[in-house]
């Protein structure tokens, strides 16, 4: 074959987002996979997306739910039968604020599936537990397995969170841990990944929300309750039953629409309570009884930041590297986006590549070059073009960090939703070739400097060798430079 077809061949073959299953996208997957949806596992699984939310103070970046809650009961109007306040809102936000623990469980349940006799998939138990001062957890995820030569079966693991270390316990045949390593900043990032599980698996979409109704009420431990229901808009129904004296939530389930028209429970969290001490070694990284360990948590295996550990394929002679790494919203709405493409073959072209790129100017002309986000659902939104800021390298690898400013008003609902990154080639025998389009999503929204200087510079500081920002990266640039471009292409 010549080289030139073996080439296109591989890259038809190859540049496709369903890349190996590795240890470390097994542990992403059980990380991002924040409600806890049913979904089908097939053998060889997708890459997880990414996306979160903004926490301020010390207490709201380990206990960014009451941060999230105290938004959804700003946005409701809780009223009693009597059509009187049933409880001051003030007080609604100071209930998880002074939360020390928070405690979920309940159910998973694959209403889309049945087993091979038709009878229903068994559900699958859910016990998550978030230490929140002490920044620990451990959480469920669930998945089933069809199509297998053992036929229809529910894939159970757990994983939990304790300073530097991860542990993923996993529950099916091998019935095996598997230990991890984060840097201090992934740690602080994970707190905020904890949050957002829990409130995705509660609420959904907090801009959702302000469209809820009761829709009937329940006593739940002699505790009177009411019904809040709300349709997001990707054919779910959230239901929350607030205490209706002091709207603490008692319960929560998630639904689907079936294709008959009828609906039915996915998630139930029949528990959620607060302040409660967790049982002795919940948050243990030792293995279970009857459990073998793949390595130990001095031996584990590094978590480099970015998408599942590493830029987007496997090392082999033939791929491109490319992929997203880290994104972050700005208040103004535009996005803070780090990623990554080179050429395995040629490392040493990279470094020419970002010869002359400047901030604010044009993106640099990598192999594969993703030059605007759009929302990634529905026919309209705004288009993100994406502009220079920088560029970080840690061990040959390059990141670019651009922003991408939308010419026109973001969609509320798109952290939630993310976005589609659009890419063309820079390389000539390619650009008759595609793969999968790939959606991101930011990790929370930057508001101040304080919260740049952290979070952004922070992620750039982590994916450079010198374990430096570039310094003249600044939160008041990028703020300007998005007025800048704004100003530019205002009709």
């Amino acid at each position: 074959m010549k080289p030139k077809k073996k080439v296109e061949n591989a890259i038809r073959n190859k540049l496709r987002f369903t890349a190996r299953s590795t240890l470390r996208d097994r542990l992403l997957t059980d990380v991002m996979n924040a409600r806890e949806e049913s979904m089908q596992i097939r053998p060889v699984p997708c890459r997880p997306g990414i996306g979160r939310r903004i926490m301020k103070t010390r207490i709201a970046k380990v206990a960014s739910v009451a941060a999230v809650i105290a938004v959804a009961a700003l946005a409701l109007t809780f009223w009693s039968r009597s059509s009187s306040p049933a409880y001051a809102i003030t007080d609604l936000p100071a209930q998880f604020e002074q939360a020390r623990t928070i405690h979920v469980r309940g159910w998973h349940y694959f209403p889309e599936h049945t087993m091979p006799d038709g009878s229903p998939v068994p559900p699958s138990a859910i016990d998550n537990w978030t230490d929140v001062v002490n920044a620990r957890s451990r959480y469920t995820t669930t998945g089933l397995l069809t199509g297998g030569v053992d036929g229809t079966k529910v894939i159970v693991s757990e994983v939990v969170r304790d300073g530097p270390s991860w542990m993923r316990i996993d529950h099916g045949d091998r019935r095996s841990v598997t230990y991890f390593r984060v840097s201090e900043y992934q740690q602080k990032l994970g707190v905020r990944q904890i949050s957002k599980l829990i409130s995705g698996q509660l609420f959904g979409d907090i801009t959702q929300l302000s469209d809820s109704i009761v829709v009937g009420a329940e006593r739940i431990d002699g505790v009177a309750c009411d019904i809040w229901q709300s349709d997001d808009s990707h054919g779910g129904r959230w239901r929350q039953w607030l205490a209706a004296d002091t709207g603490r939530l008692a319960r929560a389930q998630f639904l689907r629409k079936m294709g008959s028209g009828e609906w039915k429970i996915a998630t139930d969290y029949s528990l959620i309570e607060y302040n409660t001490e967790p049982p002795e070694g919940t948050f243990s990284l030792e293995p279970p009884e009857g459990y073998t360990a793949d390595n130990s948590p001095q031996t584990g295996y590094s978590m480099d930041l970015g998408d599942g550990g590493h830029p987007g394929f496997q090392d082999d002679q033939w791929h491109y590297k490319c992929g997203p790494e880290m994104a972050f919203a700005l208040a103004d709405g535009s996005i803070v986006l780090g990623w990554r493409s080179f050429d395995p073959k040629d490392t040493q072209k990279q470094t020419l590549l970002f010869e002359g790129v400047a901030f604010g100017g044009p993106l640099p002309k990598l192999p594969i070059e993703f030059y605007a986000l759009k929302p990634a659902e529905g026919p309209g939104g705004p288009l993100y073009t994406g502009y220079h800021l920088a560029f970080t390298r840690k061990q040959d690898r390059f990141t670019e960090w651009g922003l991408y400013v939308p010419n026109g008003p973001p969609p509320a609902d798109v952290q939630e939703t993310g976005y589609e990154m659009l890419y063309r080639w820079n390389l000539e025998f390619a650009r008759n070739f595609v793969f999968e389009h790939m959606t991101v999503k930011p990790e929370f929204t930057i508001e101040t400097t304080a919260e740049f200087d952290e979070w952004v510079l922070g992620a750039m500081a982590e994916l450079a060798d010198n374990g430096t920002a570039p310094a003249d990266v600044t939160y008041q640039k990028v703020i300007d430079l998005a007025q800048q471009v704004r100003t530019s292409v205002a009709p």
